[in-house]
C-alpha cells in the first residue's frame, strides 16, 4: 500500500513540476528537442553532456529541459526528479557546464 501511495505522490509531483516548468517558460527559451541548431551555432555544450553532468551531480532524472538566452549568454534550465521523489530546478551555464 505504501508503495502505491509513494508512486502516486511521485507522479503528482512530476506532473506539477512539468506544469510549473511549462508555465514559467520564457520567450527566449527553446525546448531541449529543438535546441540542437543553436547549440551548434554557438559552440555550446551538447545536451547529452549536460544531461550526464546533472545526473551525476544530483542523482536524479531530468524530467524537463530547455535552453534559454539571458543577457547575451545561454543557460540550460532543468527540472530534476530526485531518487526520493523530490523535484528541483537546476540552472547550468550552457558554455561551461557550471551551475
Amino acid at each position: 500500500m505504501r508503495r502505491v501511495i509513494r508512486e502516486a505522490v511521485i507522479a503528482v509531483l512530476a506532473g506539477l513540476a512539468l506544469t510549473a516548468a511549462s508555465q514559467a517558460a520564457e520567450q527566449n527559451c527553446l525546448p531541449w528537442s529543438s535546441a540542437a541548431p543553436v547549440i551548434a551555432l554557438h559552440s555550446l555544450l551538447p545536451a547529452n553532456t549536460i544531461y550526464q553532468m546533472v545526473q551525476s551531480r544530483t542523482g536524479g532524472q531530468i524530467i524537463h529541459a530547455s535552453l534559454c538566452e539571458e543577457g547575451g549568454h545561454f543557460i540550460y534550465r532543468l527540472v530534476v526528479l530526485g531518487a526520493k521523489g523530490d523535484v528541483s530546478n537546476v540552472t547550468v551555464d550552457a558554455l561551461t557546464g557550471q551551475p
